[in-house]
């Protein structure tokens, strides 16, 4: 009897939290701009030739007034304001900043996984189970490969249980952000391919981000968000077709 056939079974990982940092950076230095410019206008108005004159010289007068009753009501506030422990939620590091999932523990990326074997890269988003050539969606090369070991599972029935998952659990429908993304797809893959879960910090994230109050006060926003990577040919249906 002849020993099986073996294929290889990858997983590649994206960080989509680098090609967000690099869409968001114009808008930011557009923003900059825009306030620099704001700030420009504010100033020239300021000093405009036709500005009240003797506004500058009855301000100075008034201003060491106003500030040493302000020094004395920021005194008796202190002395009559209790004690207050620190917020446990903020960083102690870094007055007033707010931690990652968990105290002192910061997002190592946003990730996206997809299952490469039988020479092709599988992936489920908002259109449902899709597949290209590896590194074939807009996305590019992987950051990086995990090697999930090896399967007994020939093509066709790879196919055929595609087509079924594609029907049930993985429905375009059936997508949600937290908890039917495209890691809960290829753990369920990798589980059927080779016995084997994926890495517990991608399926580990959703939670980590639900467990803070900041993540659950960000879910409605999120919740909303489909993630469905260009470039594949959905399973099931004629290339291209949505």
């Amino acid at each position: 009897m002849e020993p099986p056939n073996l294929y290889p079974v990858k997983l590649y990982v994206y960080d989509l939290s680098k090609g967000l940092a690099r869409r968001l950076s114009p808008i930011m230095l557009v923003t900059q701009r825009e306030r620099g410019r704001d700030t420009g206008r504010g100033r020239s108005r300021l000093h405009a030739p036709g500005a009240r004159r003797g506004t500058r010289s009855r301000v100075s007068k008034i201003a060491p007034w106003a500030k040493g009753r302000e020094r004395q009501r920021h005194r008796q506030r202190e002395k009559q304001a209790p004690c207050r422990e620190p917020d446990a939620g903020l960083d102690p590091g870094t007055p007033g900043s707010r931690p990652g999932p968990k105290a002192g523990k910061q997002l190592e990326g946003i990730w996206h996984t997809s299952i490469v074997v039988h020479k092709d890269e599988f992936y489920f988003g908002s259109g449902g189970i899709s597949s290209c050539p590896p590194g074939g969606t807009l996305l590019g090369p992987p950051d990086s490969v995990v090697d999930v070991g090896s399967t007994e599972v020939t093509e066709e029935l790879f196919q055929e249980y595609l087509s079924s998952l594609g029907e049930s659990l993985f429905r375009r429908e059936a997508y949600n952000i937290f908890e039917n993304n495209c890691n809960t797809f290829t753990n369920e893959v990798a589980q059927f391919l080779t016995g084997r879960k994926i890495p517990s910090y991608i399926t580990d994230l959703p939670s980590e981000i639900l467990s803070t109050p900041f993540g659950q006060a960000l879910r409605p926003f999120l919740d909303p968000i489909q993630i469905q990577p260009h470039g594949g040919s959905p399973i099931g249906r004629p290339n291209g077709q949505s």
